[in-house]
């Protein structure tokens, strides 16, 4: 059987690229994923839990809710705290770390 190698090629490319992105990662860092919420008019209200490696991250952020709740994991203990909206926006950004504890930058934007 003869294979069909300008078939193959494109497939070949693809495969190594994505291969190579799971390997190398290109993943954003904490700090590009902040920094792109700052250029958005989003300042840093406070970062709770402890900073480390991460494998993902997450976002929570509502223009109607009353409240937002930030929650993070410290040594597998989960913590929270609610955040008020009655004058400003709140964003949570949430950081999954390697070791399966998280921590949370909570940012705030004037309205």
């Amino acid at each position: 059987m003869k294979l069909n190698r300008k078939f193959l090629k494109p497939t070949y490319l693809a495969l190594s690229t994505l291969l190579c992105y799971g390997i190398i990662g290109c993943a954003q860092s904490p700090t590009e994923v902040v920094k792109e919420w700052e250029d958005k008019g989003w300042t840093i209200e406070k970062v709770h839990g402890k900073q480390g490696p991460i494998e993902r991250h997450g976002k929570l952020k509502s223009d109607q809710a009353k409240a937002v709740e930030a929650s993070w994991v410290v040594n597998g203990v989960r913590k929270t705290k609610l955040y008020s909206q009655a004058n400003r926006k709140i964003l949570v950004l949430r950081f999954f770390k390697k070791d399966g504890d998280q921590f949370a930058v909570v940012l705030q934007k004037k309205t």
